[in-house]
């Protein structure tokens, strides 16, 4: 990853949001406690990314704990989230005739 072409956009932070719950879940937290976790998450990233627009001198470093965030999500079982979600190969194993 690369901090030059990192765009922090929406769906960006929905996978941190995601990344994030995951992690939580991680820890044994279910229920409606997680729920009010992911609300919490969630508003606090979309927050901060509001923040970028309202104060111009602290996008870059927005812009760094996105980045940060993102890189931390990858490495502690993000992939593993995104997995359940793969379609499964539906190509079949010789070509029909």
């Amino acid at each position: 990853m690369d901090l030059q072409n990192f765009v922090v956009t929406p769906a960006v932070m929905l996978i941190l949001v995601f990344g994030i719950v995951e992690f939580i879940k991680g820890f044994g937290v279910t229920g409606n406690k997680l729920r009010w976790i992911a609300l919490v998450v969630g508003l606090l990233i979309s927050a901060t990314f509001k923040c970028r627009d309202l104060f111009p001198a602290a996008k870059l470093y927005i812009d760094v704990v996105f980045f940060t965030l993102a890189s931390g999500l990858s490495a502690s079982g993000l992939f593993d989230f995104l997995r359940k979600f793969r379609l499964s190969d539906t190509s079949p194993t010789e070509p029909p005739y």
